[in-house]
Parts: structure tokens; C-alpha cells; sequence
């Protein structure tokens, strides 16, 4: 026992002459929160024998554990209770228990954050293909015109910029599809069983084109939304990457 105690005086008596003129400023022994011996043979223990410990790894270690005390506390005394038990304490220290696996979980996190991203642009691809789908054959071979054709061509240039020439398709397409349209409401409005059409029915039948619009500014919502989670999940990608590193 007496040459364990020899040893451990010797270990420490190298120990302290390898330090060098940056340990001059360690702390003394009294103002460190433990032992200094109790902490250098807490090291000591997980440590290549015949290792020497610079003094200001021993002291920077007791201060450092004093503070993860801290960090600890003040989470078990965030909870809104009178007591702290070992639940709360098993809670606080958990995150660093999870420090073991800080790599698989930046992959796990990254794979999910790619998976919202590849969603984003899913859904960006979708609402876009949707409505080039829903473009549709005019049949502009159709040999009768539902409205004038002077009627039309007058209401497109009174809501078009001065000098547009207006193409001959174009005149010819939006006068078949505009009778289509009507013709469409005509049939919801018939489908209602009364012997009479009034005006709610054509305000109901009506409405879905009349939404048209607020419909297609909130599209344009949600792709400008999506197109910037796909931007956040660019740069958390990149925060996960450069933070969870052991």
C-alpha cells in the first residue's frame, strides 16, 4: 500500500515537472470545484499507462465537469415541479448519452430532410404536369363559331397591351372553348330537379370558374413555398453535416 502511495507521489512529482510555462496559471487546488487528485485518477483510469496528464488537462476537466453539473441542473430545474427525481435527471442527461451515436443519427437526419425535399419537388412536378394536362384539344377545325367572331376578337383586344396582334387560332380557340364553357354551365344548371333555372343555380354552377383565379395564385403559393423547403433543406443538410460530427 505504501509503494502505491510512493508511485502515485512520484507519477505526480513528472507529471508536474512535463508541464509547461502555460500551466503557470492553473487554479489552486482550493478554488477548483473537486480534488484535484480525484479527478486525475478518474483520467487516469481510461488512459495508456505511463501517459502523463498536463496539469491544465486536469484542471480544465474539473471545471468542465462542474459546468456540465450545471448544465444539468438547470435542466432538472426547468421542469415546473418542487423536486427533481430520476426521471428528470435520466431526461437531462440524455442527449449526451445519445453522443455515441451522433453519426447514425446525421445520416437518419439528412434521409429525412432529403425525403422532404424529394416530396417538395414531387409536388412541384405534379401541380405543373396537372395543369399542361389539363390543356386540351380546341378543335379548331370546328366549322361553326358559337359567338360572333367580331365579338370575340373586340373583348380580347380591349384586355390585351395596344399593338398585339392577336393570332387567327387564338380568336378561333377561345370562341370554341368559351361556347364549351357555357355549355357546361347550361348542363350543371339543368342537372338541378326544378322546372325553372333561377339565379342561384347559375351562381352555383358558375362559382368553380369564378375561383379559377384564387385557385391558381394559391399553386403558385405552394411552389413558392415548397421551392423554399427545398432551399431550407438544402442548408439544414448542410448544418446537420458541418454540427454532427464526432
Amino acid at each position: 500500500m505504501e509503494n502505491d502511495e510512493i508511485n502515485e507521489v512520484d507519477i505526480e512529482k513528472n507529471e508536474d515537472s512535463f508541464d509547461s510555462e502555460e500551466d503557470s496559471n492553473v487554479e489552486n487546488d482550493d478554488k477548483l470545484p473537486f480534488p484535484r487528485a480525484t479527478i486525475t485518477n478518474l483520467i487516469r483510469k481510461n488512459v495508456t499507462s505511463g501517459k502523463q496528464i498536463k496539469g491544465t488537462v486536469k484542471d480544465e476537466m474539473n471545471l468542465w465537469v462542474a459546468n456540465l453539473i450545471s448544465k444539468i441542473a438547470g435542466k432538472m430545474n426547468s421542469q415546473p415541479y418542487t423536486f427533481v427525481n430520476y426521471d428528470m435527471l435520466k431526461e437531462a442527461i440524455a442527449p449526451y448519452e445519445e453522443i455515441k451515436d451522433i453519426n447514425k443519427q446525421r445520416e437518419e437526419l439528412k434521409k429525412y430532410i432529403s425525403k422532404i425535399k424529394e416530396d417538395c419537388n414531387d409536388l412541384i412536378t405534379k401541380i405543373d404536369s396537372a395543369d399542361k394536362k389539363a390543356a386540351v384539344n380546341l378543335g379548331l377545325e370546328e366549322d361553326k363559331l358559337p359567338f360572333p367572331k367580331a365579338t370575340i376578337t373586340n373583348k380580347l383586344r380591349s384586355n390585351l397591351d395596344d399593338g398585339k396582334t392577336i393570332k387567327g387560332p387564338v380568336k378561333r380557340g377561345l370562341n370554341i372553348w368559351l361556347g364549351r364553357i357555357v355549355s357546361n354551365i347550361s348542363k350543371k344548371m339543368d342537372s338541378f330537379s326544378y322546372p325553372y333555372i333561377d339565379r342561384s343555380m347559375f351562381k352555383e354552377a358558375v362559382e368553380p370558374y369564378d375561383a379559377v383565379s384564387e385557385i391558381e395564385l394559391e399553386k403558385e403559393r405552394i411552389i413558392q413555398q415548397m421551392q423554399s423547403i427545398v432551399t431550407a433543406c438544402d442548408i439544414l443538410t448542410s448544418e446537420v453535416e458541418r454540427k454532427f460530427k464526432m
